[in-house]
């Protein structure tokens, strides 16, 4: 199976830790964003450099876009991506 690079926001707790956690498992590298990215340091112990954690409020427009280039910058290509509903929509593209 192919490692798929994954950029999910809300990676602190509910559907999208659930995600992250899932997909790290399966050998994915994730992109992970919170408010708070010391509330990923479990998944990054377990998971090391597979996980990318990096502090996100989503109702930051320009802080989005930075956080995507520093994802873009640290694994290359994100391959799929995933907005967790608590943001106000969910969305999925591949790249």
């Amino acid at each position: 199976m192919t490692s798929k690079t994954w950029f999910i926001t809300g990676t602190s707790r509910g559907f999208g830790h659930e995600w992250a956690a899932a997909a790290l498992r399966r050998g994915d590298r994730v992109a992970g964003t919170a408010r708070d990215p010391s509330t990923l340091d479990e998944l990054s112990q377990e998971h090391g450099d597979a996980l990318l954690p990096m502090q996100l409020d989503v109702t930051d427009r320009e802080a989005a876009f930075d956080t995507v280039r520093r994802a873009h910058e640290h694994f290359g290509h994100s391959t799929l991506s995933s907005t967790t509903p608590a943001t106000g929509s969910s969305g999925w593209s591949k790249s």
